[in-house]
């Protein structure tokens, strides 16, 4: 993909009301060679780079990426839909010359993935809605009842006056309980819509609460469990009743962790080994995956790096996520199987470390374990979790040590990695 430096820095010298004559004494360079840097025909990078930045009052990371990685991946997906033609080698182009337009791209697929979600879900509740079957074969019971009371009246003649009036109170009696029927069911039907909110699932529900509290809950840290319960009553995002059961099973974790791993004792303690996971676990005798939601959920600033989390069932159905810039997690469907997440479900209480590395080059430090929940009544199945914890990687990945190295996507359909022996479908990228 061209990653198209010069649009970004003509956008910024327009948008900051420059001429290029204007940039090109700031910077240092000819206006000549600033304009061929701008159409793109001349590399920059070095001295040439930072003078303009500064120039520009923006950062080099920022003209150089464009602060655009997270936004080229939700591009890729809006191209994965069937037909589509668009052009997958050029999206660095629309994205620097008209990134209001990808925006509005990447959003409306967004809010696209979220309606047709919404749309599978709803159909599969009322594919196994147990209220609906009940109601529709009491409904049909009431019409078939309805409907041969009226035809032995039609076919009866000349009856007797009570006689009758039992076949008519019948038909009333019937009639009645559907009446009460068709409104029960409208009013089901008002509670599955009611609300209008964009989440589709009650997991979305969770993580538009989790997101708008950036993943961290004071009160908890302090008041306790009481504050669960506030936390839940004042939450808008949560419409349904499941999404607020998962919200509180995830709160009420929260504080559990908490407490064995108060969060001053816990922050001193992750710095000193330098946020290693073993030592903190050894450090609170807590286990693994709890010292991976502790460091997830840890507050943003102070010089504390930012962690993303994703969890899964054994069924790799996503269970809890937290996305980082650079490192998207798919919303629906599945992300890609090379992921620790999914080798820890083959080895359970084995903790498992690799340097990630996505297809824009970038490289994430990543851990994975697999833990059984509380065993049952003997002979039942016992339920695993995977937790995986990730951050940009700090370290130069050529003295990782033994920690392996991967190639990894996000998941087949958007990854652009040819030669994959995980892979389950052709890319779009061909």
């Amino acid at each position: 993909m061209r990653t198209l430096v010069g649009s970004r820095i003509r956008e910024r010298r327009e948008a900051r009301g420059l001429r290029q004559a204007e940039l090109a004494r700031m910077a240092g360079i000819s206006p000549s060679y600033l304009n061929l840097i701008e159409h793109n025909r001349r590399g920059i990078a070095g001295r040439v780079l930072i003078a303009l930045a500064a120039a520009l009052d923006s950062d080099v990371a920022e003209l150089r990426e464009g602060g655009d990685r997270d936004l080229q991946a939700a591009l890729r997906t809006a191209a994965t839909d069937d037909g589509s033609d668009a052009e997958i080698d050029r999206l660095g182009e629309l994205i620097g010359r008209f990134p209001g337009w990808a925006r509005l791209i990447a959003a409306q697929q967004r809010r696209l993935d979220r309606l047709e979600h919404g749309l599978e879900a709803l159909s599969d509740q009322l594919a196994h809605d147990p209220f609906l079957a009940e109601s529709l074969h009491e409904m049909l019971s009431s019409v078939t009842a309805i409907h041969a009371t009226a035809g032995i009246l039609m076919q009866a003649g000349a009856m007797e006056p009570l006689q009758q009036r039992r076949f008519q109170a019948n038909i009333h009696e019937e009639s009645s309980r559907l009446s009460d029927l068709s409104r029960a069911m409208v009013n089901h039907f008002d509670q599955l819509s009611e609300g209008g909110h964009a989440a589709a699932t009650p997991m979305d529900e969770v993580e538009a609460f989790l997101s708008r509290h950036k993943f961290h809950f004071p009160d908890l840290e302090v008041v306790g469990a009481d504050a669960v319960a506030d936390l839940i009553a004042n939450a808008d995002d949560l419409q349904s009743q499941s999404g607020r059961h998962l919200a509180r099973d995830v709160l009420v974790q929260y504080h559990e962790d908490a407490s064995l791993m108060p969060l001053a004792e816990f922050v001193a303690a992750a710095q000193d080994c330098d946020f290693a996971t073993s030592s903190l676990a050894r450090r609170f005798r807590v286990p693994v995956d709890a010292v991976f939601r502790r460091l997830a959920f840890l507050p943003i600033g102070d010089g504390l790096p930012e962690f993303g989390l994703i969890a899964c069932d054994g069924t790799g159905a996503v269970m809890l996520r937290k996305p980082l810039p650079g490192f998207a997690l798919p919303r629906y469907g599945a992300a890609c199987a090379l992921w620790p997440l999914y080798q820890a479900l083959n080895q359970p209480h084995v903790p498992i470390a690799a340097l990630l590395e996505t297809p824009d080059e970038r490289r994430f430090s990543a851990e994975a374990l697999a833990a059984y929940g509380v065993p049952g009544a003997p002979g039942a199945p016992v339920a695993i979790r995977s937790t995986m914890l990730f951050h940009a990687a700090r370290r130069d990945p050529d003295k990782a040590g033994a920690t392996s190295r991967r190639a990894v996507g996000l998941s087949c359909r958007i990854c652009p990695r040819p030669d994959c022996d995980a892979r389950r479908e052709p890319s779009i990228h061909g």
